[in-house]
């Protein structure tokens, strides 16, 4: 089951500590480095703080205490999915004039208790409860159609932002892919622990290996030799990807603005990353976060309040932090 300390996007799912896009980061109040605009830190208090681009929709009042997990969509914000007393809520810059964005906006019945994890992925979002998918969104009902081995069983759900709209589930061990146009590989099908979805995809085996797999899968993105052993979390970027190796953050793929530059305080010491579109983010155990690469929307300006004992961290065009 997934953890009250878990928030996705592309996410790295599954593992009990640092895991990207997604999840997990835990830590004392003891270890909050920054103050509030009221005074006094509030970590495991469930508040969404987001930062970004202007036309981001605020986060609703919902999402001010006692969130579990949050998956940010695409497009500068588009639409997030909250889970807060096992109930999935959404909001963001829904046309509803399109026929698509009018069933992202309905959450179904099934959604609406016990759900355990969320996904955004592009034109769907994902649900998981009791162990079994729950899809919406599309233009048609025929477009979602569940593999009968998504119905029961599923330990972590991630969702593709971005190129291809596709999901990956992890059930016994093994990827289940969902829409996806290249078939999950052989290696993928047992032993992984985490995964993680962009045009590209990531699973990380239990043994610290990373693999990889995608349509047209550019050379830049094969795993390096640093990312065989040893990883304990994966996110797949906008044409890059990060790993989690000894407390040090492993960068690969594009570095046309500078996300292959890993800052040296996300060097040591990190419990947490995502891969954004342009940016990557990190979450150091003292609670620190750190941004690096393109700021055109303001990815890197990060508020004193996301510094203030987060527990899992998320980025897109729009950052979030869970504290």
């Amino acid at each position: 089951m997934i953890s009250r300390r878990q928030l996705m996007r592309t996410a790295a799912v599954g593992l009990p500590a640092a895991v990207l896009g997604g999840t997990v980061s835990q830590m004392s109040p003891a270890q909050a480095q920054s103050i509030t605009a009221e005074g006094e830190c509030a970590p495991g208090s469930g508040k969404l703080v987001q930062w970004g681009p202007a036309s981001a929709p605020a986060v609703p009042t919902a999402g001010l205490s006692g969130v579990s997990a949050v998956s940010i969509g695409s497009c500068a914000n588009l639409y997030n999915l909250m889970l807060k007393d096992g109930r999935v809520t959404t909001w963001g810059n829904f046309n509803l004039n399109d026929t698509n964005q009018q069933r992202l906006v309905r959450v179904p019945v099934a959604a609406t208790r016990d759900v355990t994890a969320v996904a955004t992925a592009g034109a769907y979002s994902f649900a998981l409860r009791d162990g079994g998918v729950i899809v919406w969104g599309g233009t048609h009902d025929s477009q979602l159609a569940l593999p009968e081995e998504a119905k029961s069983g599923v330990t972590a759900i991630t969702g593709a932002n971005g190129g291809n709209s596709y999901g990956l589930f992890l059930k016994d061990g093994g990827v289940i892919q969902w829409h996806g146009y290249v078939a999950v590989p052989d290696e993928a099908k047992e032993g992984i622990v985490a995964v993680s979805a962009r045009r590209h995809a990531l699973a990380l085996r239990e043994d610290g290996r990373v693999i990889t797999w995608g349509p047209d899968l550019p050379a830049n993105l094969t795993v390096p030799a640093e990312a065989q052993s040893g990883v304990t979390a994966v996110s797949a970027g906008a044409g890059f990807s990060l790993a989690l190796k000894n407390g040090a953050v492993l960068a690969w793929g594009d570095n046309k603005y500078g996300q292959l530059e890993v800052p040296y305080e996300a060097q040591a010491d990190v419990v947490a990353i995502s891969a954004g579109i342009l940016a990557g983010m990190a979450l150091t155990a003292s609670g620190k976060i750190v941004t690096w690469a393109y700021d055109f929307y303001g990815q890197l300006d990060v508020p004193a309040e996301a510094n203030c004992g987060a527990s899992a961290i998320a980025c897109e065009y729009v950052c979030m932090v869970l504290l």
